[in-house]
């Protein structure tokens, strides 16, 4: 209705509002009921997803209740609204599948990926514009449709149950991925081009549509990555807006499809680009990526797919000889694709069974192909009797897919090169450093910034190499300096190894600035960010009282995170070393530690000493040579847990395991045992009112052994580590 100059934006009258909110639960709860039954059956969430909408589509409600079925649904603007739902389902469902890419991945498999993915895709396309020339007498270029239909591979689908199935990271995983990713990518140039030959466009504007994609993909992954990262840092680092990430995501997901629908590309391939520079984007933590998934599994995607399965009404495929027809593309699709997608697989240099799960993985079916399908359906390039068709196809494949895929992997067993790289994988999905991303290093005098500057800028070159991202920020804290003052030096020493380690690849150096009385709460409060303190301290002296300095311990007693704290005595810098010693005793503060070590080992190039000491206190009527020899086992379990994280990062490591019951007299012996050890021990606080206590032993080892060290101080509950 129009107002004045302007107008009100369109609303939905109280009826459609409430007939809406009946329409989505009847979704929510139908899709996500028929989904749980498929997964207790053993089958993909979407197929039941899809089996939902076809039993509320016109095929069983609508022949059983066609009132009911008319009142709920036939609404015009209901259906809209619903139409809008549905779509931005859909965007939400290509954005997690741009996360689910993996660029190492698709370089590391390039070779098996692309011919997997040229064998599958190419015989598709000509098998679909046959089939449709032949039985639904469509010619070309509308007819080609059915095609591009069928040589895409439903990457959400694959990776989802690649996931069920723990096989994500194998070999054959991989190059399943890699093809779907490239048949994902090929769609949408192929629709915008078949699209203008329908729409009686010119061969010229059909490959401008191809040129745009290509533009467009080239675009975002140079200029589009360094802004999504620059925005997502910038939101983490600098906001305070509840959940102000995942709005972000939301914002740049839509407008990334707004650009490509108005370059008359299609909306989903923005949002599949953007989802895949997301997944390589900083600050995209797993509880972020998590929160997405969550959206749109939970709320989203249901729609989407239950629509989908309304769709597909049965009575129009006109006689029972259509089935036939339904059955005779699901085989040729199916054999097409399985035995030229396993020829290229092959031919990639995987052996037979291997190859043979890639061809049953490029045919999966039931996630972008579906939107693909709708798209067609729309646009007038597949008709509501091919539409159905499809769909059907979709859901036997979905429903036959996954026991065929159980009985291929049964017989492909990891190589030992395979086994090696998952080892790898998951010694760094279990490691720390990789989930630290952000370091604050605070340029006040008294914390000796130069000192914990050194530390962090071994680490950061340790990470550049491993391409991990690691942002650091110079906390400045605005005050004069008196005359004399040692602070000019201190800070610039640390400026100047700062400004170093920003010249890592992956690594970005951040200034914010203070006042001096807000110093301390700006601190604390970047702890609760999940950020890394780095502050630097005189080594303790013995004392009833253990402090590391006034500041120190308040800092230490408010913050919410981890703090590596840099004792190297009056050096401003890492002394010369030739081997790093890092106790552990299997919890995860000793692990965390050993961590930061490893990373120290790698960046200086010295070994690195993983020490143990397993207590002997046992009574004298059950010790024996057996207890012994158990001791000592699950003292070698324990420095082989740390070993484990750590031997990706090409470190040399030696394990040391001693019996006794005086852990700080035997690391004592250790550091003193010859050489120019640096000691890096994680460590609890138990303290609280500013006063500091990290345990008798810690006290006892840093005033026995008076060598350089570094401290992770972990934010672990009291009782879990006193009671291991």
């Amino acid at each position: 209705t129009a107002h004045g100059h302007g107008s009100v934006v369109p609303s939905l009258t109280e009826g459609q509002i409430l007939l809406l909110l009946v329409d989505l639960a009847v979704i929510l709860v139908v899709g996500r009921g028929a989904a749980e039954i498929a997964r207790r059956l053993g089958q993909p969430e979407v197929l039941g997803e899809l089996l939902g909408g076809f039993l509320l589509g016109p095929s069983v409600f609508g022949a059983l209740a066609p009132g009911a079925r008319q009142t709920l649904f036939a609404n015009d603007a209901v259906g809209m609204a619903l139409s809008a739902f549905s779509w931005l389902g859909a965007i939400l469902l290509l954005l997690i599948a741009g996360l689910e890419v993996d660029l190492n991945i698709v370089r590391r498999h390039a070779r098996p990926g692309a011919l997997a993915a040229a064998f599958a895709i190419v015989p598709s396309l000509i098998a679909g514009a046959a089939f449709a020339w032949t039985m639904l007498g469509i010619r070309p270029p509308a007819g080609l449709f059915l095609g591009i239909v069928l040589s895409v591979t439903a990457v959400s689908v694959a990776a989802k149950i690649l996931i069920e199935r723990d096989a994500l990271r194998r070999d054959y995983a991989q190059v399943i991925l890699a093809a779907g990713i490239a048949s994902e990518v090929l769609v949408w140039p192929l629709i915008s081009v078949v699209a203008s030959f329908q729409q009686g466009s010119a061969l010229r504007a059909g490959l401008q549509s191809a040129l745009f994609a290509v533009a467009f993909i080239a675009v975002m992954m140079t200029a589009g990555r360094r802004f999504t990262f620059w925005a997502m840092r910038r939101m983490a680092d600098m906001t305070q807006i509840a959940n102000g990430q995942l709005s972000l995501v939301l914002v740049l997901a839509c407008l990334a499809a707004a650009l490509t629908a108005g370059l008359g590309l299609h909306p989903l391939l923005g949002a599949f680009i953007f989802g895949v520079l997301l997944g390589q984007s900083p600050r995209a933590t797993i509880p972020l990526k998590q929160n997405v998934r969550s959206l749109t599994v939970g709320v989203f995607a249901p729609i989407f797919f239950v629509l989908a399965g309304m769709r597909v009404d049965i009575f129009a495929l006109g006689s029972p000889q259509t089935l036939a027809a339904v059955l005779a593309l699901f085989a040729v699709a199916t054999i097409v694709k399985v035995g030229f997608g396993s020829l290229g697989a092959r031919l990639g240099g995987l052996g037979w069974w291997e190859s043979a799960i890639v061809g049953v993985g490029v045919n999966l079916k039931g996630g972008t192909d579906v939107i693909v399908a709708i798209l067609g359906a729309e646009l007038g390039l597949l008709s509501v009797q091919g539409y159905a068709m499809y769909a059907l196809v979709a859901i036997l494949t979905v429903f036959v897919s996954p026991p065929v895929l159980g009985y291929l992997e049964a017989r492909v067993p990891p190589s030992h090169e395979e086994r090696a790289r998952l080892d790898r994988e998951e010694a760094r999905r279990q490691a720390y450093l990789p989930t630290v991303e952000r370091v604050m290093v605070p340029l006040l005098p008294e914390l000796l910034p130069a000192a914990a500057a050194s530390v962090v800028e071994t680490i950061a070159r340790a990470k550049g190499e491993e391409e991990e991202f690691f942002d650091i920020t110079e906390l400045t804290v605005d005050r004069p300096a008196a005359d004399g003052s040692p602070e000019p030096d201190r800070i610039a020493r640390a400026r100047e190894r700062l400004g170093k380690a920003a010249g890592q690849a992956q690594v970005e150096l951040i200034d914010r600035q203070v006042a001096h009385g807000d110093a301390l709460n700006e601190i604390v409060a970047a702890s609760k960010e999940g950020v890394l303190l780095a502050i630097g301290a005189r080594t303790p002296v013995p004392s009833a009282i253990m402090s590391l300095g006034v500041l120190q311990d308040r800092i230490i007693d408010g913050a919410a995170g981890d703090i590596l704290v840099a004792l190297l005595g009056e050096a401003a810098s890492l002394p010369t070393i030739d081997r790093i010693v890092a106790p552990v005793n299997g919890l995860e503060h000793s692990l965390k530690a050993a961590d930061v070590a490893g990373y120290l080992a790698k960046a200086l190039g010295v070994e690195l000493v993983l020490f143990t000491v397993v207590s002997s206190k046992l009574d004298g009527l059950v010790w024996n040579a057996g207890n012994h020899h158990q001791l000592r086992e699950s003292g070698e379990r324990i420095v082989r847990a740390a070993a484990f994280r750590l031997e990706r990062l090409g470190v040399r490591i030696s394990e040391r395991v001693e019996l006794g019951n005086d852990l700080d007299k035997q690391l004592a012996r250790e550091l003193q045992g010859g050489g120019h050890p640096l000691l890096v021990m994680g460590v609890i606080d138990r303290g609280g009112d500013n006063r500091l206590n990290l345990g008798a032993t810690v006290q006892s080892v840093l005033a026995r052994s008076r060598t350089p060290a570094v401290l992770l101080i972990s934010r672990e509950t009291v009782s879990n580590a006193e009671a291991t």
